[in-house]
């Protein structure tokens, strides 16, 4: 009896926010590691004839390759993520530390992260030449550090923070400086110390890293960077998601066109599509969907879906899926990510390819995949 032909999408999100935390280098490496496992299954299978291709959507939509490859010959090209927005938000390290410590934000936002017990400073010249930093609070213009840490070695993760509320950052010259004011001494606190700086105002976040020491003799604060906030620019920048276009309905779309019959065949088994995403549609994912379900294949299709990170948005997810029983798989981390990609890519193989299915008549209900994989159990970081 002849093999019949199985096809395995990857439709991959490459928005700018998967530039953030090193999410797109988790995915490459994910992915990779999960082909040597699916080629195994795929060879195990006589009966299948797998072939593979991956749809990579951003502000567009391409195909890494024209036509699907056969699995064994199928290697895998590393995605890149589209370049981050200015516009974009702090980055999820910053995220989680500036929240633990119930960090304001506002048109004007400075903070410092480190990792060790030392005691740096975050000082911020206003545009009246006022200086914020650990003795002088507040200035007259409405700015505060509302974060200062390590001043005694409590934290191995710190973070300070200065900002000026919604509508109170006055137009003029700022300059962001870092001090290092003590080094305690303690396990890990071998300079110099590594920095990062996060600037957002007038709408752009920038981020920016270095390293200082203490000098106990003398020990200048170093200048990280300098702005202007002017009248057109004056708008704030929080420190919600963002990170560029997200077109999955146009995606969906050109997942439709791919499973018409031809260039899909009549006969063959339920073709697997595995959707990652670590945002939300910013296009007509409604009319993608319903046109990727017009198709037989389509309707008849092993669908799994892998959210990355707390912002990404799971409804969509759920609606691509179609099945109550089958969760988005939520990865909040590289470990969680490659074993949820690997779950996904070789349950789903072996899903596929043990109905009886042709020229799109399957069963109804959902595909009888095996039990889903447990978190890995990590720091989250996304």
């Amino acid at each position: 009896m002849s093999s019949r032909p199985l096809h395995f999408f990857w439709l991959c999100d490459c928005s700018g926010s998967m530039a953030l935390d090193g999410r797109i280098q988790a995915l490459n490496a994910a992915i990779r590691e999960a082909l040597s496992h699916m080629q195994q299954i795929a060879g195990a299978n006589p009966m299948a004839n797998v072939l593979c291709n991956t749809l990579r959507f951003s502000s567009g939509v391409r195909w890494a390759s024209d036509e699907p490859t056969a699995i064994d010959q199928y290697s895998w090209l590393d995605l890149q993520a589209d370049e981050l927005p200015r516009t974009a938000a702090f980055s999820a390290e910053f995220r989680n530390r500036l929240e633990r410590e119930g960090a304001q934000t506002g048109d004007v936002q400075i903070s410092l992260l480190w990792n060790n017990y030392n005691d740096l400073d975050l000082h911020v010249i206003c545009p009246s030449g006022e200086e914020i930093y650990f003795a002088h609070k507040r200035s007259r213009c409405g700015g505060e550090l509302d974060v200062d840490m390590n001043v005694s070695p409590t934290s191995a993760e710190p973070v300070e923070n200065v900002y000026w509320p919604a509508g109170g950052a006055p137009e003029g010259h700022y300059k962001a400086y870092v001090h290092h004011y003590k080094n305690h001494g303690m396990h890990g606190c071998t300079d110099p110390t590594l920095y990062k700086v996060a600037i957002s105002a007038g709408g752009e976040v920038r981020e920016f890293t270095g390293q200082i020491s203490h000098d106990k003799r003398s020990s200048p604060a170093e200048l990280v960077h300098e702005f202007d906030l002017n009248p057109n620019s004056k708008q704030p920048a929080g420190l919600g998601a963002g990170g560029g276009n997200t077109a999955m309905g146009a995606a969906l779309y050109a997942m439709a066109e791919q499973l018409r019959m031809p260039p899909m065949p009549s006969r063959g088994l339920p073709p697997v599509l595995v959707l990652i995403s670590d945002g939300q549609p910013t296009d007509d994912f409604e009319g993608g969907l319903a046109a990727l379900m017009a198709q037989n294949w389509g309707k008849h299709s092993v669908r799994l879906a892998i959210a990355i990170g707390e912002d990404a948005d799971e409804g969509p997810l759920k609606k691509f899926i179609g099945h109550s029983e089958i969760p988005v798989l939520k990865a909040r981390n590289p470990k969680e990510l490659t074993r949820y990609i690997k779950w996904a890519s070789t349950t789903a193989l072996q899903a596929s390819s043990a109905p009886s299915v042709q020229g799109g008549e399957s069963k109804p209900g959902a595909p009888a995949i095996g039990p889903m994989p447990d978190a890995a159990g990590e720091t989250e970081i996304w």
